[in-house]
């Protein structure tokens, strides 16, 4: 048979086909009959036109292009996404996080990956030894929840028996541990896949290796010399190759916190609480002289606790309550500015910065005025973050000038004692946002940098400073140390809402630091139309001291060189005492934040201050 004959059966066979009304699906079987062609014969397929022919099919939609980078992004520490993005330290991490998020896990999923990754490469800061707080905004339900894990002192601590002086880099300071119970409660609870799938990349990085970053290897480099000492021979194996400390960009391993991570992976936090390695650690713990027990760690439980919110120029702010301090700080705070219209003000003004940190004096001294476990004590925070509260508040402040000392507020609790006690630095804050409209917004810390110098032995991780921030002298405080008592913190991980609908999700560690840059960089974005990475960038002058709000120095710590002069002269003549930080100082918080654009596409910030990172896609 010639071509020329095949080719026209085969057009008559075509022919044949298209008249019968016939289709052929792409497995090539015939595709079924529409419903209104098995009732009614006579009545045209759907989509057949009246000339009897099918229309044209559209192309799919083309997505444009991502923007590269956001205009203020002069670092390149942001990123630009539509389906989602994680914010945090180093970008291995974040990576790690838009990876569970590609794989089809939620943004629960990706935060509690990236969470056990960061523990792992920035272990000066957080890690399984620590604890945290997580905010979360879940799409289906519009609902917004409060995962709080912070740690509990043990039963067998009782006042007297911690020496700040000769306990602080002992096992003594370590209070019950609260990350894993945290995290994989979440996991559990709001999160899609299992313990096994998030932990396998931190697992993975301890056992594999990960290059060093210089943060982390300066911080090695700068407590080198105490764990050299005697008795910390652990440690320092650790922290170093055999012969001398881990230097930037050289692979660190952790086999012993993979072999922790992977028990975990495979028992839950059981394994954690209750198993082998729950004994490994009371054991390590007692012989440095703590009084944790078994009992202790079986004992641990997180709280699911309801976020505190407040209006702040038509926002909702939503963002945790106690056993942290930092919340109804942050809270109060904006309620002052707002009070006082600080969005009239050019913003990086002196004239900005002295309502600026006289709102923020006022919330430090409200704050640790009040602090406690909400378990253990009815604390005045619904007072604290009122708008009546506020207008109060604000009527104190000077027309000129600033508050020499911060009034005392009435509000009907016994007060606590002001103190200038050191305050940790050392914590880590991710942010994550996901294809389906979940966000969370989390902190972990372990306290002090390297928490109490003291790791875990045979377990890979150290161990949190918290038994130092309770009070130890007045038994008045609502932070006075007893059994079982959760200790406090400032971390605040917030969400911004408007007209019901999360538009960002921002965080920082930094301990005094964490409610004013977290407040700074709000009112970049909310009242002066920065993108979230310029916002970040932009310089700081920040109260961070607790004896800022007593006086008699009232100090601001200020990144100088990128302030105008004339506006420090200006703040000095005001009666600040400034003192000169870093251009990008890491002392003044280190934000992680997702803005949700009115394009729909995702705007993900990251500090430079510490190194953070944002990854999206």
């Amino acid at each position: 048979m010639s071509n020329k004959h095949f080719l026209s059966i085969l057009m008559s066979l075509c022919l044949l086909l298209s008249a019968c009304g016939s289709a052929v699906t792409p497995s090539g079987t015939p595709a079924e009959m529409d419903t209104a062609s098995a009732e009614n014969p006579t009545a045209k397929p759907s989509g057949e036109t009246e000339a009897g022919t099918a229309p044209a099919t559209e192309p799919a939609p083309v997505e444009p292009p991502l923007p590269e980078k956001m205009e203020g992004d002069e670092f390149g520490n942001g990123a630009i996404g539509r389906n989602g993005g994680v914010s945090c330290f180093s970008e291995i991490a974040a990576q790690i996080g838009v990876d569970i998020l590609k794989a089809g896990g939620n943004a629960v999923d990706a935060a509690v990956a990236t969470a056990f990754a960061v523990g792992v490469i920035e272990p000066n800061h957080s890690g399984i030894g620590g604890c945290g707080m997580m905010t979360v905004y879940l799409k289906d339900s519009n609902e917004f929840v409060t995962i709080e894990y912070l740690e509990s002192t043990p039963a067998g601590q009782a006042p007297g028996m911690y020496n700040s002086e000769t306990d602080s880099m002992t096992a003594k300071n370590a209070a019950v541990p609260g990350q894993v119970c945290g995290l994989l409660t979440a996991l559990e609870k709001y999160g899609t896949m299992t313990a096994a799938e998030v932990l396998a990349p931190a697992i993975k990085l301890a056992r594999d290796g990960f290059p060093l970053d210089f943060l982390v290897a300066s911080a090695i480099a700068d407590h080198y010399k105490t764990f050299s000492g005697k008795g910390y021979e652990y440690e320092l194996s650790l922290l170093s190759n055999g012969r001398l400390p881990y230097r930037t960009g050289e692979l660190c391993t952790n086999p012993d916190l993979a072999d922790t991570l992977e028990r975990i992976a495979k028992n839950g936090m059981d394994e954690f609480y209750k198993g082998e390695t729950a004994e490994k650690l009371i054991k390590s713990l007692a012989e440095g002289g703590s009084v944790m027990t078994m009992e202790d760690l079986a004992a641990y439980h997180c709280v699911e606790r309801t976020p505190i919110t407040t209006k702040y120029y038509g926002y909702d702010v939503v963002t945790v309550g106690p056993p942290s301090n930092g919340g109804d700080w942050l809270l109060e705070m904006l309620n002052i500015m707002e009070e006082k219209d600080i969005r009239s003000l050019e913003q990086g003004s002196a004239e900005y910065w002295r309502i600026f940190n006289e709102a923020n004096r006022i919330g430090i001294r409200d704050t640790y005025s009040y602090l406690g476990d909400p378990d253990f004590f009815d604390l005045p925070v619904d007072e604290m973050i009122s708008k009546e509260y506020a207008r109060q508040r604000a009527a104190q402040i000077p027309a000129a000038g600033v508050l020499a000392t911060v009034p005392e507020s009435d509000l009907p609790y016994s007060r606590i004692e002001q103190t200038d006690m050191p305050e940790s630095q050392n914590t880590t804050h991710i942010a994550v946002i996901d294809k389906f409209g979940n966000i969370v917004s989390t902190t972990n810390t372990i306290g002090n940098g390297w928490g109490c110098k003291t790791a875990a032995k045979g377990l890979g991780f150290f161990l949190n400073s918290h038994i130092s921030n309770m009070n130890h002298t007045n038994p008045d405080s609502p932070d006075y140390i007893m059994p079982g008592k959760r200790v406090r913190s400032t971390i605040s991980p917030t969400i911004i809402v408007k007209d019901g609908q999360p538009v960002m999700a921002i965080g920082s560690p930094g301990s005094l630091a964490i409610p004013p840059s977290i407040a700074a960089v709000i009112n970049n974005v909310l009242l002066y139309g920065m993108d979230i990475q310029a916002a970040i960038n932009a310089p700081r002058a920040l109260a961070i001291n607790r004896s800022a709000s007593t006086g008699p120095q009232l100090k601001l710590t200020a990144e100088v060189s990128r302030i105008d002069p004339k506006v420090i002269e200006e703040l000095t003549a005001m009666g600040y005492t400034i003192t000169k930080t870093d251009s990008y100082a890491k002392n003044l918080g280190s934000i992680a934040a997702i803005l949700l654009g009115e394009d729909g596409l995702f705007y993900v910030g990251a500090d430079s201050r510490l190194a953070y990172k944002a990854v999206a896609y």
